[in-house]
């Protein structure tokens, strides 16, 4: 599987949406993706994908099945994968 995108790369394409469609279509595709990472136990970019996840629930978009997730980064060791865990707890 390659490397999935940087939040900063998703805010940027997501700007670049000229419609309403294009946008809600650039979301569902990184949406399929960020599930399919999730169902692979990819410790690599769990922080990254609730990050991401964390940005379209603030856009309105539904991001609910990130909740385990935040759980399984709170229970990590690293201060940022609680950090954020923590957040995504708390806005998820």
């Amino acid at each position: 599987m390659p490397a999935p995108i940087r939040l900063r790369e998703l805010i940027r394409t997501i700007r670049t949406a000229r419609t309403q469609a294009e946008e809600r279509e650039m979301i569902q595709k990184e949406c399929a993706a960020i599930r399919s990472s999730f169902r692979e136990e990819d410790n690599t970019y769990r922080c990254r994908n609730v990050a991401k996840l964390l940005y379209m629930h603030m856009l309105g978009y539904p991001a609910h099945f990130g909740q385990l997730e935040c759980l399984k980064l709170i229970a990590s060791q690293k201060f940022t994968d609680k950090r954020i865990g923590y957040l995504g707890a708390m806005l998820l």
